[in-house]
């Protein structure tokens, strides 16, 4: 079986893939270049990917067919379009690699309150199994009762196994509707129903502003105008939502109304946006205007990500520390009554 390619080794590939393109060579001597210090499984990947473009693939459909996230062949895509494969292939790298890295601080943000978590588990199978009983069995033969404290935890550690019962039908459930049923609508029925968690909701307008914001200016400073731009966000496969979006950009301009009502009528992107919009087309930079407002919404983007992470490793903490707290509380007190009574 071959060697599955690393994410952040595909999104290096990208990165020195530009870097190579900008330095004068050829797609086909950028990929034999890069393919020298490869693995054999990587090798052959590369080499069918140089196959590939000799027989006519565009790269963003060999990208794709190499499982790059379709955000990021669509990148290429753009890029190709407007005739800046190199920047673009630059860009998705970086792109692909902020993810990635964003991803990796999310766990190890996560790892320690989850080993706490699954430790915290084993001691209270321990307890209710082994310690809890011998103390039973002690205060019934001497006629005492359990502390309130000790009480109440086991009657959580009793009822806590039916959670359990309760959230894996959960999952399977959540599990078959997204197979069965929610894979099957459309990618603007899709975004539309992810919006409608609160949770969810600020999330996906940031990445969608950020994307077109993007791959709009990229476009526009690449000579397109806003028409022709929109015919490339229709004419691309790879990012479906995109694809039915620029259709419907499309239709509106055709209608006579401008790029920023265009945009508000289709009610997926933030506010301010339509703003930058009327500012970019006013002063004649609306390419340059965007570029700087998709790194804005990035930035804001990555900080919303950060301040949920970091809200939620300290209240996983605390909440693990309480109940491990009742815990030996449980324990403890029993022993102390019967020292006492003794």
């Amino acid at each position: 079986m071959r060697k599955k390619w690393s994410k952040h080794a595909a999104a290096n590939f990208l990165l020195k893939s530009g870097e190579l393109l900008e330095q004068g060579y050829n797609l086909d001597q950028v990929l034999q270049l890069l393919s020298w210090e490869q693995t054999t499984d990587i090798k052959q990947i590369i080499y069918d990917m140089r196959v590939q473009l000799r027989i006519g693939t565009p790269f963003h459909d060999v990208l794709a067919q190499q499982a790059f996230p379709s955000d990021i062949t669509a990148y290429v895509f753009f890029s190709e379009q407007c005739g800046s494969l190199s920047q673009g292939l630059q860009g998705a790298g970086e792109l692909y690699l902020k993810r990635l890295n964003a991803l990796t601080n999310i766990r190890s943000f996560m790892r320690y309150p989850l080993v706490l978590l699954w430790l915290l588990i084993l001691i209270s199978i321990v307890m209710v199994h082994f310690l809890f009983p011998q103390f039973s069995q002690l205060f019934n033969s001497l006629h005492m009762e359990f502390p309130l404290l000790t009480l109440a935890m086991l009657q959580i550690f009793q009822y806590a196994p039916y959670m359990f019962v309760f959230i894996f039908p959960t999952l399977l459930l959540c599990f078959l509707y997204y197979i069965k049923v929610f894979r099957h609508y459309s990618a603007h029925k899709q975004v539309k129903l992810l919006t409608r968690a609160p949770f969810l909701d600020p999330f996906i307008r940031l990445f969608l502003t950020y994307y077109f914001c993007l791959q709009f200016s990229s476009m526009l400073k690449g000579g397109l105008s806003i028409y022709e731009a929109c015919l490339v966000f229709e004419k691309q496969h790879h990012f479906v939502f995109f694809q039915t979006e620029g259709k419907f950009l499309k239709q509106q301009l055709k209608d006579g109304h401008q790029l920023h009502a265009a945009l508000e009528a289709a009610g997926w992107y933030r506010d301010e946006m339509k703003y930058v919009i009327q500012h970019g087309q006013a002063s004649g930079k609306l390419g340059d205007d965007l570029y700087f407002y998709s790194e804005k919404v990035f930035q804001l983007l990555e900080e919303k990500v950060k301040k949920i992470v970091m809200a939620v490793q300290p209240v996983m903490f605390c909440f693990i520390g309480i109940v491990i707290l009742g815990m030996f509380l449980s324990v403890f007190l029993p022993m102390f009554q019967l020292m006492t009574s003794i």
